[in-house]
């Protein structure tokens, strides 16, 4: 885990683009971050994905406060949260119970300093929810940019239509990532969205919100 003197001298919280209720830790440079990262551990270090908040994470996260509706008084559970943007989103929006869930531990560390930077309401795990299968009482099931490995991404399309015959409510952002599932049901909003262009390859990427 880097030291929190590092955190707030290279990921300092910041208003979240699009989302200024938000803040949460984000490097202006992740390279940077991580060679610093690195010369204060002394070992390699893996590449410090947690330190941004992804496209679709911002987008959610602004299309759950613009809807209220869709959280409020339910048990929600964001897979894959990173930094937990949406799930913050998602207590902020009057959920009755969010649960913000990564396997990565520096990743949920991060998402716990997001939290209670934004005096938000979270339970936090680290179960592997693509093993497992479980999402307790959960019944709005959140995940952004989640599709990027062939393996995890099959096994979760799976777990989708399991919990979308459960009648479970389940919200996707995505910015046009490999594996993503396309049997979705309906796409609720579609966004262009300025991204890192040293981590993504391009300046813009098209943000969509999918109901399945």
């Amino acid at each position: 885990m880097p030291s929190r003197e590092l955190l707030n001298e290279l990921c300092p919280f910041r208003p979240v683009t699009g989302c200024p209720e938000i803040q949460a830790r984000s490097s202006e440079s992740v390279f940077a971050l991580w060679e610093a990262w690195e010369k204060e551990t002394g070992q390699q270090c893996p590449v410090p994905f947690w330190a941004v908040v992804w496209p679709a994470a911002q987008v959610l996260a602004r299309f759950l406060l613009n809807q209220p509706d869709l959280v409020s008084d339910r048990e929600v559970i964001e897979i894959g949260c990173g930094g937990a943007v949406a799930s913050i989103a998602a207590s902020k929006a009057g959920a009755l119970k969010v649960t913000a869930n990564d396997v990565d531990p520096i990743a949920l560390a991060i998402a716990r300093q997001n939290g209670a930077h934004n005096r938000a309401s979270l339970q936090f795990d680290s179960e592997n929810r693509i093993e497992t299968g479980s999402i307790g009482q959960a019944r709005l099931i959140l995940c952004s940019d989640f599709f990027y490995a062939k393996v995890d991404s099959l096994v979760l399309a799976g777990l989708l239509d399991t919990w979308r015959e459960h009648s479970f409510t389940i919200l996707i952002g995505d910015s046009g990532r490999a594996f993503v599932p396309t049997d979705y049901r309906e796409v609720l909003l579609e966004q262009w969205v300025d991204v890192d262009s040293d981590l993504e390859g391009r300046e813009k990427r098209e943000v969509r919100i999918l109901r399945y």
